[in-house]
């Protein structure tokens, strides 16, 4: 649960009778706290049973095995002034099929300097999370990849230097903004983008046009490929969402990812998004094909049963036919606590992605404790 401090003043427009007294002194004394936090504790376990026409099963050579996981994240944000200071960082613990690992990531550390309405810059540590897409991101040239398993798990910034220009308009163009973001490598900072010295501009202009959000995104580096992109997505109705997404590098590949979102009358939210790429990956990574069709449906308290949801996901690979299916339930009855508990199964040929996983199907238990 997120906790922000903030006060709200409300000023009676009618004083009914003597009785109502109202004192500055008494609005002087209440403070107004000056940060907020967010944090949790989650806790996983896995039993996964491998898929014996894996091609990685021989390193196995078992029928299943089993992970836990257990994960700190904290948040900070600091208010002084004209400034944000901004901190989050995760702590975790692994153990998979027997084999320990700690880790200690920080995620985000910057500052952020609001000159006025109009300017800010901030620098640090920071995840900007361009684009519009749910699973896929071929924009967010700044980024590092989402995990379509998990695409709301927190990614881990970069260090850079962001200049925000933005401007409010009375007319069909109803906002503007400018990001600019400088981003330097070295050996030891930055390393994941390029393993060098080499220094990146990325450039991002937002509109909001007509109730349809527009971005325009651009990235330059001395080392490595230049990146064009650019995003959109509008609402047809209050509960109908459309959204798309093109990046495309100087070398050649590109990739786009088409995408609605849909709520039904009975809280059934679906969500669907179409991903291509027109080169092939390596095979040891993941979605390394061109087509592929993402589905999630979420239907809130089925059958009027408080507290829980359920749903379903689908990852499909067009271009083979694999595709692997999650169906989960969700409680939170518990205040501040939430039980996510769900099965997959992975299909296909054994020469295919999906089929061809080292694990077959999987229950998945996660406890996740916020506060």
């Amino acid at each position: 649960m997120k906790k922000s401090f903030s006060v709200l003043f409300c000023l009676p427009l009618f004083l009914l009778g003597d009785d109502y007294g109202f004192s500055m002194d008494e609005l002087d004394a209440i403070e107004t706290k000056s940060y907020e936090y967010s944090a949790y504790i989650k806790a996983q376990q896995k039993h996964q049973v491998l898929n014996e026409s894996s091609p990685s099963y021989a390193l196995k050579n078992k029928n299943s095995m089993d992970s836990y996981l257990g994960e700190l994240f904290f948040n900070y944000k600091y208010f002084l002034d004209k400034y944000t200071f901004n901190l989050d960082f995760s702590v975790n613990h692994e153990n998979i099929d027997s084999i320990e690992q700690n880790s200690f990531t920080s995620n985000q550390a910057f500052v952020t300097y609001k000159y006025n309405e109009n300017h800010q810059l901030t620098a640090g540590k920071k995840t900007p999370k361009w684009g519009k897409g749910y699973f896929f991101n071929p924009a967010a040239f700044i980024d590092r990849k989402k995990d379509p398993n998990d695409p709301e798990a927190s990614r881990e910034g970069y260090a850079q230097l962001n200049y925000k220009y933005n401007k409010v308009f009375q007319n069909d163009l109803q906002n503007l903004s400018v990001d600019l973001v400088y981003i330097k490598t070295t050996k030891g900072l930055n390393e994941d983008i390029y393993d060098d010295s080499s220094n990146i501009l990325a450039l991002k202009t937002y509109m909001l046009y007509k109730d349809i959000d527009i971005d325009i995104i651009y990235a330059y580096s001395d080392e490595q490929e230049n990146s064009l992109g650019v995003d959109f997505s509008t609402n047809l109705e209050t509960n109908f969402e459309i959204h798309g997404e093109y990046g495309r590098a100087d070398d050649g590949y590109y990739s786009y990812l088409l995408g609605l979102k849909y709520l039904t009358e009975s809280e059934l939210t679906i969500l669907s998004e179409y991903f291509y790429q027109n080169e092939t990956q390596a095979r040891n990574s993941s979605f390394w094909d061109n087509r592929y069709f993402m589905n999630s449906f979420n239907q809130k308290e089925p059958f009027g049963l408080l507290y829980f949801n359920v749903y379903f996901k689908n990852m499909l690979n067009l271009d083979d036919d694999s595709y692997q299916n999650k169906i989960g339930v969700v409680y939170s009855g518990i205040k501040n606590l939430e039980i996510d508990l769900s099965f997959s199964k992975n299909s296909g040929k054994s020469s295919s992605e999906f089929g061809g996983k080292l694990v077959d199907k999987f229950s998945w238990l996660v406890l996740k404790y916020s506060f």
